[in-house]
């Protein structure tokens, strides 16, 4: 996959392009060219946006582009717009690394990065819709300790607080989901909380 990186910060570029270890070219003042390309992804510094690139068609560019929002001070609702208008990720520009190559990787096998936050919100919206355990058609799928868990994930609540409330460790937990995680043929907690939202065939 191709990279551009936009922003006006020389110094936030080689960073970037330190981090991604490639050739990634940089587009220090203007949008992207005219173009698009889906196999290429736009790291996008919200920062340097100015106010006539901020009222660009970014629902657009976000179809045409995997376009990765980067800010230095992240908001949740800051990034539930971007994710809305198409972002594929959402993320911290300074972030370590080993991070940002992680995000780089999900967003390139096409999935989408949220920050830890903004996850567990979705995922405490997402939770609302699923069916409770008692009556609904995923119960069947799952053991008891399995639906205890799913229980907690629809609240939003974090791997150390499932296991808080459950009275389990991390690890347990982490095993639990995986279980879980593949029974229902997903990736990650909001895929599977965006499942059981839907009805069963």
């Amino acid at each position: 996959m191709k990279h551009l990186l936009m922003t006006a910060s020389p110094t936030l570029a080689q960073y970037w392009q330190r981090t991604l270890s490639s050739g990634a070219a940089v587009l220090a003042a203007g949008l992207p060219p005219g173009s698009p390309s889906s196999d290429t992804m736009l790291w996008l510094d919200l920062a340097s946006l100015t106010p006539e690139q901020r009222g660009a068609d970014w629902a657009g560019l976000c179809r045409h582009y995997r376009v990765l929002a980067l800010t230095s001070m992240p908001d949740d609702a800051e990034g539930m717009r971007w994710l809305q208008l198409g972002a594929a990720g959402y993320a911290h520009a300074y972030d370590g690394e080993a991070v940002l190559r992680q995000v780089a990787a999900t967003v390139e096998a096409g999935g989408t990065w949220l920050g830890r936050s903004l996850l567990l919100q979705l995922c405490q919206r997402f939770g609302s819709l699923v069916p409770d355990a008692a009556q609904a058609d995923w119960r069947r799928q799952v053991s008891p300790r399995e639906a205890e868990v799913i229980t907690t994930l629809k609240k939003g609540y974090s791997n150390k607080e499932i296991a808080r409330e459950l009275d389990i460790t991390e690890r347990t937990v982490k095993a639990h989901l995986s279980a879980i995680f593949q029974k229902f043929n997903v990736e990650d907690r909001l895929q599977l909380l965006l499942k059981l939202t839907q009805p069963a065939h």
